[in-house]
């Protein structure tokens, strides 16, 4: 039985950290798009505030990566999902 708690316990661990990356590189992605469309020109006065905060929840995805405890991490990475959401939001609604 604590065998397979332990088995159990390291593939919750797995999970969890592979689903963090995943999102924390889903920030960035959004960030390396956003800061493209900036240097070709897409951005225009009323859409580049929405660009930037794409491109902070990116910056804040890329800072969960050397966030070492967990608590924090999951904070930093909720900022960087919400600002991620929030800059692509509004990039559609200007648009």
């Amino acid at each position: 039985m604590e065998d397979y708690r332990e088995s159990v316990g390291r593939l919750r661990h797995t999970a969890y950290r592979n689903m963090r990356q995943t999102v924390a590189f889903a920030t960035i992605f959004v960030a390396v798009v956003s800061t493209w469309m900036l240097f070709i020109g897409q951005a225009t006065p009323t859409t580049f505030p929405w660009f930037a905060v794409a491109i902070l929840g990116g910056a804040f995805g890329l800072a969960t990566h050397f966030v070492r405890r967990s608590r924090p991490r999951r904070y930093v990475l909720v900022v960087a999902v919400v600002l991620a959401v929030v800059g692509v939001t509004g990039m559609f609604l200007t648009s």
